[in-house]
């Protein structure tokens, strides 16, 4: 995991004056509030602190052609640092693990980010001690993120970075019970109503903790949630008020708050004993309350006139939502929005699809905790329809929300019928008004059953890609290249001869000394290229060699080759080249995983010979992947060298120069074609006169134990 970074980093300021003065950013915002974490999730950064911003001057080699010609740098741009110091949230947490820097995954040290983790005190960052010791604080309570000299790239913009970060509760030790990473929501809503830093002020003697907090065997609200696998990674970015946050929170993990004998109860909806595996080993049981607390009869309800003293308000089945979303922050895919759907087969076949407002829930973050959440959310809504008033006398003061009496109204039909209190109200007179809704046993336990689960469009765009395979350069003749001396380069990236699927292209650099490198272009694609899985005879005759098979795999690079007509081979449009020689191909047979068997060969073309070779032999198809050199004039037998940065499919992560292999070539000047040769390849009758003559026109052929590039037939002897 690595992100696109400049080569070097300096310690002074430069004296020139750069493109930009300033850092370039819109996300310092003053007064904006300081988010609250818990469990593991993505958050953004604040600015709250920058200093020292420098550029450095980058240089473009250039050089001037012909014989002794040399070369000079020119400033062609420049790249940016700056100090920096990133609010993340309220502390102490416990680690910052990945950063996004757009799509980009890493760590902070892939950006030289220091982590300070919030504590109460903490000790200011040491940079700011040693410059600016005037605005050195300590930042107490508070995450967040440094670096001395943070790169901005070339146009001095801070990148969109985001943050995986472990927040409150998120050690697996202690409440990390159901995934190793989501907190447990009844210590969250604890710590969120009393916590004297951050928290609402909430009175803890005000909470009956006996109903918040619990063990193995009881009905609190933290057994149920660990048994029935609900679990939350709340990440409080925005101002909201802390009655709707905690509304939202018992909501999703299916229990109501009440408010009874001065205390703060919390009472899960769960009506049937669950037993649950907890993450660190073991397992946890819940057992529901669930006995009625009173039988009521018509001797019970205070009667009010001729009305019936239990009054119902049915809902039509036709209106309950059948078909529910919810959208949550999946961890797997870098926290993107993933959608997750329940819905219930028989409501749809008997009144049609309902389907409900989506269900945002960027707390959540597993999928198996999302479904479980929503399909309790689809079956409450989809069950509890009827509402139930009526109104009782004040001995029975001791009932409160969540508790289950039963109805008996002969005219209702009702016989001992279960029945949840949702409130009670009482009047001047003592009188207790209660309003119940209905309790299916069972209604309130989610199904458990495999759903597909979206994997989301989570990639990583600055993903490392390989290091480029041995690459084949050589130089065509000059009926390739139009009569203009040119380097051909094919290259492909992989790892022990297999081809990495990141692999993009490579910047190609050359230098003369091997010390000073400057770009000369881009290979934007992987050329084919192989080798050889066994020998190649010379041919027996002339072209086409149906004898012989070119027997190659292009595992390397990832390569396919199809087939193509005789004529076309003829043509040369599958050239290729094997070592030194140029061939072309019709019939492409598949052998094997990027492996061919190629026949009907075109053999020695383009002035080259055809010879044998051996397996291992390097192998390539030249197509428009091949990188494409103009030489100058004054390369030509001069050694050069290569090194080419890799970089991945999304254009990032472009491979740090110094740790690219070097690969050396001593150009012929073979594609360069003088007027002699050009005279002779065309057939004219040429006469310079005697020997003894001065010369004027010349063509340097080179050494006579230099392998031809190009071949000139002057006809017999005897003609």
């Amino acid at each position: 995991m690595s992100f696109l970074r400049g080569s070097g980093a300096a310690n002074a300021q430069p004296a020139y004056v750069p493109e930009y003065t300033g850092l370039r950013i819109q996300t310092s915002t003053n007064g904006v509030p300081i988010p609250i974490l818990y469990g593991v999730n993505k958050i953004s950064f604040n600015l709250i602190w920058q200093g020292g911003f420098f550029a450095n001057p980058q240089y473009t080699k250039t050089s001037s052609g012909g014989k002794g010609g040399h070369s000079s740098s020119q400033v062609s741009g420049y790249q940016y640092y700056t100090a920096l110091i990133l609010g993340l949230c309220e502390g102490p947490v416990t680690t910052v693990s990945q950063t996004w820097a757009g799509t980009s995954v890493g760590i902070p040290g892939d950006l030289s980010l220091s982590f300070f983790s919030g504590a109460t005190p903490q000790t200011p960052w040491s940079f700011l001690s040693a410059y600016y010791s005037s605005q050195s604080l300590p930042y107490g309570g508070l995450a967040y993120l440094s670096a001395p000299q943070f790169y901005l790239g070339t146009d001095a913009t801070l990148p969109s970075l985001t943050f995986e970060v472990y927040g409150f509760l998120s050690s697996a030790t202690t409440s990390a019970v159901v995934n190793g990473y989501d907190a447990d929501p009844a210590l969250v809503i604890q710590d969120f109503l009393t916590s004297s830093q951050y928290g609402v002020g909430f009175p803890p003697a005000s909470i009956d903790t006996t109903t918040l907090l619990g063990a193995s065997g009881d009905s609190s609200y933290q057994t149920y949630c660990r048994a029935a696998g609900l679990a939350l990674s709340p990440a409080i970015v925005n101002q909201e008020t802390a009655s709707s946050i905690v509304t939202r929170w018992l909501r999703l993990t299916n229990t109501a708050a009440i408010w009874s004998g001065g205390k703060l109860k919390f009472l899960p909806y769960g009506d049937t004993s669950i037993t649950g595996t907890l993450h660190g080993g073991g397992s946890i049981t819940f057992n529901s309350n669930v006995s009625p607390i009173y039988n009521l009869t018509d001797d019970d309800f205070v009667h009010d006139d001729d009305n019936d003293p239990v009054q119902i308000t049915r809902s039509d089945p036709v209106t309950a939502r059948n078909w529910q979303t919810m959208e949550i922050a999946q961890r797997s895919v870098a926290y993107s929005s993933v959608p997750i759907e329940a819905w219930d087969q028989n409501a749809i076949e008997l009144y049609g699809r309902r389907k409900g407002s989506t269900i945002t829930a960027h707390e959540i973050c597993d999928p198996a905790v999302a479904q479980i959440s929503l399909q309790l959310i689809l079956q409450r809504d989809l069950n509890i329809r009827n509402a139930y008033a009526f109104k009782l006398s004040f001995e029975y003061c001791l009932l409160e929300p969540m508790d289950i009496v039963t109805l008996t109204d002969a005219g209702l039909g009702l016989n001992s019928f279960p029945v949840r209190i949702t409130s009670i109200e009482e009047d001047d007179a003592g009188l207790l008004s209660v309003t119940a809704e209905d309790f299916l046993i069972g209604s309130a336990m989610a199904a458990i059953y495999q759903v597909p689960i979206s994997n989301g469009v989570g990639y990583d765009s600055g993903v490392a890609a390989a290091a480029v395979n041995p690459p084949i350069i050589f130089e065509p003749g000059p009926s390739l290249t139009d009569e203009t001396s040119q380097v051909w380069i094919a290259i492909s990236g992989g790892n022990a001869g297999v081809a990495d699927p990141n692999w993009g292209g490579a910047i190609v650099n050359i230098s003369l000394d091997n010390a000073t490198y400057g770009q000369i272009g881009t290979a934007k694609a992987p050329t084919r290229q192989g080798v050889l899985t066994a020998t190649l005879a010379a041919p027996f005759g002339g072209n086409p060699d149906t004898t012989n098979t070119l027997a190659v795999s292009l595992a390397e690079s990832g390569g396919a080759l199809a087939s193509v007509s005789n004529l076309d081979a003829h043509s040369g449009v599958t050239l290729s080249i094997v070592d030194q020689e140029l061939l072309a191909y019709a019939a492409a047979t598949l052998t094997g995983s990027n492996a061919y068997n190629l026949t009907y060969l075109e053999r020695g073309l383009y002035g080259t010979t055809a010879a044998a070779h051996s397996a291992g032999a390097p192998f390539a198809r030249l197509d428009d992947a091949i990188f494409k050199y103009d030489l100058p004039p004054a390369c030509i037998g001069v050694k050069l060298y290569f090194k080419f940065q890799s970089f991945n499919i999304w254009g990032e992560a472009i491979e740090n120069i110094s740790t690219c292999a070097v690969y050396t070539y001593t150009p012929t000047g073979a594609g360069y074609e003088g007027p002699v040769a050009s005279a002779l390849a065309v057939g004219s009758s040429l006469d310079y006169g005697l020997a003894s003559a001065s010369i004027n026109e010349t063509d340097d052929f080179g050494l006579a134990s230099d392998s031809s590039v190009t071949i000139i037939d002057l006809g017999l002897a005897s003609a």
